[in-house]
C-alpha cells in the first residue's frame, strides 16, 4: 500500500513536469504568435501609410487641374478618408503593443 502511495505520488509529479512544461512551451508559443501579429500589422500600417500618400498624391494633381468635381476625385477622396479611418485605428493599437514588447524586452535584460 505505501509503495502504491509512493507510485502515485511519483506518477502525479511527472504529469505535474509534464503540465508545467506543456504550459511553458504554450506561453512560448503564443508570445511568438503575438510578435508574428505584431510584426504584420506593423507591416500593413506602413503599407496603408504608403497608399495614403499615392491617393493623397492623386487628389493634389487632381485638384491642380481644377478636376475636383469628376467621380474618380470623389472616388479618391472617400477611399482617402476610409483608409485613414482604418490607420487611426489601429496605430494606437499597434503602438501600445510595440511598447508592451520594449518594455518586456527591458525587464527580461534587468
Amino acid at each position: 500500500m505505501i509503495l502504491n502511495f509512493f507510485s502515485n505520488f511519483a506518477d502525479r509529479k511527472k504529469t505535474l513536469k509534464d503540465s508545467q512544461k506543456m504550459e511553458k512551451e504554450n506561453h512560448i508559443d503564443r508570445a511568438l504568435a503575438f510578435m508574428e501579429n505584431l510584426e504584420k500589422l506593423g507591416a500593413q500600417l506602413q503599407k496603408a501609410d504608403e497608399q495614403q500618400k499615392l491617393m493623397l498624391q492623386q487628389m493634389l494633381m487632381k485638384s491642380q487641374n481644377n478636376e475636383t468635381d469628376t467621380d474618380e476625385y470623389r472616388d479618391l477622396e472617400q477611399r482617402s478618408k476610409d483608409l485613414q479611418a482604418m490607420i487611426n485605428k489601429w496605430h494606437p493599437i499597434y503602438e501600445e503593443r510595440l511598447k508592451m514588447v520594449k518594455e518586456a524586452q527591458k525587464a527580461a535584460k534587468k
